[in-house]
């Protein structure tokens, strides 16, 4: 077995992601882009506000308050990537392979 091989075809970003935020390995990895995820993800949402709000003047102001809090989550979430990432190359610049 050429568990080197193995273990670089496991990597990828979801499961890299999930363990840095939850420590647990991802049960299903997404093979959706980024696009089709995010508007499989919403619509739901976006249904439900339709739902609750048939007003549009109504809905698009519950729109804007749940974009503004996405917008806030995005940000950190960024923010906290770019750390782990920066963190993550820093060990491996400075590590020692034995």
């Amino acid at each position: 077995m050429d568990y080197i091989k193995e273990a670089f075809a496991r990597m990828n970003l979801s499961q890299v992601r999930n363990f840095i935020l939850y420590g647990t390995d991802e049960l299903a990895c997404a093979q959706q882009s980024y696009k089709d995820r995010l508007k499989e993800q919403s619509n739901d949402i976006y249904n439900r506000l339709r739902e609750l709000y048939p007003d549009n003047a109504e809905r698009e102001k519950a729109e804007a308050d749940l974009a503004k809090a996405l917008t806030a989550y995005e940000f950190v979430y960024m923010e906290l990537g770019m750390k782990a990432g920066a963190r993550i190359l820093h060990h491996l610049l400075l590590s020692d392979d034995e």
